[in-house]
């Protein structure tokens, strides 16, 4: 069942541009097409679920042996990077993932790599992040903030893109969530306010 141009979920597979991402893909799982012509080769991952709750962890299926590349916040106001080829290495609060999709996950041959973003997003009260757990199932964590607000509509909670170029597929994904969310700018349509002409920047880390 292809529902974004170059993405399908078949027989519990999560396959890109034809390279095997994620094994055991849930049936509760479901893949939404992007609106639009912002982005072409991406779709949105999200869930059904009848079950309440502020805090909600649910799989999305098992990433093996392909390498990735993870933003994840480590403290509240600190983010980092991590590098592995497993999902069990995924943090918790993983905000950003890209993965190679190299030949050994390919359904064809003479398959070039590809790069797949994945980028948690909010939806409605719930934000969401990515993590990995050690069955090497990457998930998606949910938090409302507030045990009161515990009811969720799940369709939209991830999105995913792909292409040949790790950097042009990155720029294009933020680019479509911008156009679904419509809540901020990417930075090519933002101007530098003229206050950092004259701003100290701090240089604790650099």
């Amino acid at each position: 069942m292809t529902v974004g141009a170059g993405i399908s979920v078949s027989n519990s597979d999560l396959l890109v541009l034809g390279h095997r991402i994620l094994r055991g893909v849930p049936e509760n799982v479901l893949v939404t097409p992007a609106s639009g012509n912002a982005f072409i080769d991406g779709a949105f991952i999200g869930v059904a679920s009848d079950q309440t709750g502020s805090h909600r962890v649910f799989p999305l299926g098992k990433l093996e042996d392909l390498r990735f590349m993870c933003v994840f916040r480590f403290k509240l106001w600190w983010m980092t990077q991590r590098m592995g080829t497993n999902g069990k290495e995924i943090p918790c609060e993983t905000q950003f993932l890209i993965v190679e999709a190299n030949k050994g996950s390919d359904l064809g041959a003479d398959q070039s790599a590809s790069y797949v973003v994945f980028l948690p997003i909010l939806e409605g009260d719930f934000r969401a992040v990515l993590q990995g757990n050690e069955s090497n199932e990457l998930e998606i964590c949910l938090e409302s903030g507030d045990p009161n607000v515990d009811q969720f509509q799940g369709n939209h909670l991830v999105f995913v893109a792909a292409g040949s170029d790790p950097f042009d597929v990155i720029t294009k994904a933020v680019k479509a969530v911008e156009q679904h969310l419509q809540t901020f700018s990417h930075r090519e349509r933002k101007k530098m306010p003229d206050m950092l002409n004259w701003f100290g920047w701090c240089t604790w880390d650099a």
